[in-house]
């Protein structure tokens, strides 16, 4: 019996031989495929709980800095403001003095650099936050995976104290004497009374846009980093600069003068002109409405048609034509005061800073600077 099973065993041995080989690879194959099958979904279980935790703080991030543009929004404002006020030309005026006409020259100066000024200077306020504050989250982001804590309270007070630069220093009077120069140029030709319809006022602001752009020296799209931060000196002497606070500070300065921040600065600039214009039409809208029906007629165009609807009576706007000398109290009007998100109806810098504040385009620049920030 044993001799038999001898046998049996010797004539298999190579069937027994490869069949343990094959049972046992199969065993083993099978034992490595599940070790790494548990190795990959414990690899996607923390892929998942750092996109989660990093997508959370990132909204935390967001939500923070929205707050801060409304709140700095506020003394941007009355900067502008204080740069271009017209209390004391309309305390002259109210005088009926003799240079009468003089000062209503210099009114459609200050007019249309205001509310210029608050077109460009909400748009670059909203982007350098949004850079700012993204930039430090991505840093703070990485201290807590890491376990470090590189970014200290000091730090974040030296880093976001950057933009005051613009609010209280230099940044806004060099921005508003820059614009005030070049309307200057644009409108210095154009009389108190020339005739003007709203395409005629969407043609100053784009002349006026294409004149400021065009300055390759002080163009506040490409050179907003010169308006909105301290140079490296005037740095140095205000803080004891620390090497990674100026690493923050030079990486802030390459994403300003970035493509991708102009181009977003270039974008809001030209809708925030757009929403000034809608401003100024439903603001002509109302005071047109009282205007009695033969000095309505006046402004209409030469051609005599009616200004108003078959269909509703209502008044084309965009047909009437208003002497300039009317049109600078409307504009003026515009931009009296600061933001006031309480006001109802939003007056146009609330209006601009709000738009500006949920643009896609802004939020998808601050996403992408945390997003290279927070994974470097």
């Amino acid at each position: 019996m044993l001799s038999r099973l001898q046998d049996f065993l010797t004539r298999h041995r190579r069937k027994f031989v490869v069949t343990g080989v094959l049972v046992g690879g199969t065993i083993y194959a099978a034992r490595y495929a599940q070790r790494k099958l548990v190795e990959y979904q414990e690899r996607q279980a923390r892929e998942f709980f750092e996109r989660s935790r990093r997508m959370h703080h990132f909204e935390s991030t967001e939500r923070t800095c929205n707050q801060v543009i409304l709140g700095m929004g506020e003394e941007m404002c009355q900067a502008v403001l204080h740069e271009c006020s017209t209390d004391e030309l309309l305390e002259q005026l109210r005088q009926n003095p003799t240079n009468k006409l003089e000062l209503w020259e210099q009114m459609k100066i200050v007019s249309f650099t205001r509310l210029a000024t608050f077109v460009y200077a909400s748009s670059m306020l909203v982007i350098a936050l949004r850079v700012q504050l993204n930039l430090l989250g991505g840093y703070i982001y990485r201290d807590i995976m890491t376990e470090q804590r590189q970014i200290t309270d000091e730090l974040k007070q030296q880093y976001l104290s950057l933009i005051r630069h613009f609010i209280t220093h230099d940044g806004i009077r060099d921005l508003a004497r820059f614009i005030r120069s070049q309307v200057v140029e644009v409108l210095k030709s154009m009389p108190l009374t020339r005739q003007l319809t709203l395409a005629d006022t969407e043609q100053i602001f784009w002349s006026l846009q294409m004149a400021i752009n065009g300055d390759t020296r002080h163009d506040p799209n490409s050179k907003m980093s010169k308006y909105l931060l301290p140079d490296l000196t005037r740095l140095q002497e205000r803080f004891n600069c620390s090497p990674l606070l100026q690493q923050m500070y030079n990486e802030t300065l390459d994403l300003l003068e970035s493509e991708d921040c102009v181009g977003v600065c270039a974008h809001n600039v030209s809708r925030g002109f757009v929403l000034s214009c809608d401003a100024i039409a439903e603001s002509m809208g109302d005071t047109l409405q009282h205007l009695a029906p033969g000095e309505l007629q006046q402004q209409q165009p030469m051609n005599g048609q009616s200004k108003q609807s078959n269909n509703n009576n209502l008044l084309d706007v965009n047909r009437v034509l208003v002497a300039l000398a009317k049109l600078i109290p409307i504009i003026s009007g515009l931009t009296s005061h600061g933001y006031d998100s309480s006001a109802r109806p939003h007056n146009l810098p609330t209006q601009l800073l709000s738009f500006y504040v949920v643009s896609e385009k802004s939020k998808m620049l601050g996403a992408n600077v945390y997003e290279t920030f927070s994974s470097g």
